[in-house]
């Protein structure tokens, strides 16, 4: 199942995931350039994956938020 819940009419997923890395490299520039994790916040990232996901809209701006993943998609 994709991590990424695209709620948006006029993107196909592979999109979706293209503005994704997009966004990220425009929030690590906003940072100084760099983001850093420990071993142990990625794998609690990595369990959090599994009740959450990233959930993107386009529309006159565009929107990435985490949210809690459906049941139906854990």
């Amino acid at each position: 199942m994709s991590q990424i819940l695209n709620l948006s009419r006029h993107t196909s997923d592979e999109e979706a995931q293209y503005l994704t890395s997009l966004l990220v490299y425009h929030l690590v520039e906003r940072c100084g350039g760099q983001l850093q994790f420990t071993a142990e916040e990625v794998r609690q990232i990595r369990n959090d994956l599994s009740t959450k996901m990233v959930q993107i809209q386009l529309g006159d701006d565009l929107r990435l938020r985490i949210i809690n993943r459906l049941p139906e998609l854990q």
